[in-house]
């Protein structure tokens, strides 16, 4: 593993994933300074949200046809500059505009970021992966909190600082990609695999198709329980909003921590193997804690779900490079993005089962959405190999 180029890459995804996690901390300021509607208002986080996932797997195929590294900081200068051009605008579609601008940014970072995560890994691509990943992951947390601190201090200007921190970065992956010579002899070594289809195996369509339903079970839950904790904190255990934030702080921090754990253990026993094997705790640790009679008892269970939602994650991705070879772009589209916009749709319904049968039954339908996601992995066969080449 190339850990400098590694933790590079890991850097852009911060920078370009601080956008999406700072946009829900920027739009109250924007409804105030605009006079939005709540429907105008949650018309831009769709947009962005849209944007920035369902159009992935498109430019993952672009990114197989016509891989250039220079993707990777284009990605993240359009992320931060169209998120600090919502700050200098002066009415609402011109705004909708610059998320839009923000959106396709992440979209275009995304595929060729997990593709050079992949080529830059070596032996070890689910512990790349899951480095890539905890950079989205620090991306998303910190970004709330830097577009708070910016425009309390400065107002919609503030949006301002995420262009700054967009080109700082973008300008030094921009330097570093110019110097990847390696990198680019094997983005030439995979475009021509691709054209004779001698060294890189066919692509599995239908394993991938079993995949992505494994996925958006994860995703689902993980959806799920990012949004219902807190609430379930608060309905069931009668504690306070900080508290309940704090729950969900510490069932992100163990997450994270089992994400490269599970990058570990794929790279040891593969990533078919971990996710066989990790996805059936996904419904026991959601049905545990539906049942939780105590506070302390469902603290206890955090550190589980956390794991078994978590470490699965990059063994997913680096599971789904390998059923398609022949478009890592692609592949890295959907489970990047694609599947996990899939999970967010069912939030809505979600939210109605917790309003007509209450909390409980929420991790209920959740656990049993995890089980069959379960039943899928298991039915998941090992990645084609290459086929050996003839004299």
């Amino acid at each position: 593993m190339d850990k400098k180029k590694i933790l590079l890459v890991a850097l852009g995804h911060l920078s370009c994933d601080v956008n999406g996690g700072a946009l829900p901390a920027v739009l109250p300021f924007v409804r105030a300074a605009y006079g939005l509607n709540y429907q105008a208002t949650a018309g831009l986080m769709f947009a962005y949200s849209c944007l920035s996932s369902l159009i992935q797997p498109l430019f993952g195929l672009l990114s197989d046809r016509f891989s250039r590294p220079w993707f990777i900081p284009l990605g993240v200068l359009l992320a931060g500059c169209g998120l600090a051009a919502v700050g200098w605008m002066s009415g609402y579609w011109s705004i909708f505009a610059a998320i839009v601008a923000s959106g396709v940014g992440s979209a275009l970072f995304h595929p060729e970021g997990a593709r050079l995560a992949n080529r830059v890994s070596g032996e070890h691509k689910a512990v790349g992966m899951s480095i890539f990943s905890i950079g989205g992951n620090c991306g998303f947390v910190l970004g709330p909190l830097l577009a708070t601190a910016a425009l309390g201090a400065l107002g919609l200007a503030g949006t301002t600082v995420f262009a700054v921190l967009a080109c700082t970065t973008a300008g030094g992956l921009l330097w570093h990609v110019a110097r990847m010579q390696a990198c680019a002899a094997g983005a030439r070594a995979v475009a021509a695999a691709h054209d004779d289809g001698e060294d890189v195996p066919a692509n599995d369509w239908g394993q991938f198709a079993r995949l992505t339903v494994v996925i958006v079970a994860r995703a689902i839950a993980f959806m799920g329980c990012n949004t219902f904790i807190p609430l379930y904190w608060v309905s069931a255990f009668g504690q306070t909003k900080a508290t309940a934030a704090l729950a969900l702080t510490f069932f992100c921090v163990c997450g994270v921590i089992s994400n490269v754990f599970g990058g570990m253990l794929s790279d040891r026993f593969g990533c078919r193997t971990i996710i066989r094997c990790v996805f059936p705790l996904i419904p026991l640790a959601a049905l545990l804690f539906s049942q939780c009679s105590s506070l302390y008892a469902a603290w206890a269970v955090l550190p589980l779900l956390g794991f078994s939602l978590y470490a699965p994650f990059s063994a997913q991705v680096v599971l789904g490079q390998q059923y398609l070879a022949r478009n890592i772009g692609f592949a890295s589209g959907v489970t990047l993005g694609l599947a996990t916009t899939l999970g967010g749709i069912t939030a809505p319904l979600l939210g109605w089962i917790a309003d007509t049968y209450g909390m409980v039954r929420t991790f209920e339908t959740l656990a049993v959405i995890a089980a069959a996601g379960a039943v899928f992995a298991q039915t998941l066969r090992p990645p084609k190999r290459s086929a050996p080449q003839l004299p």
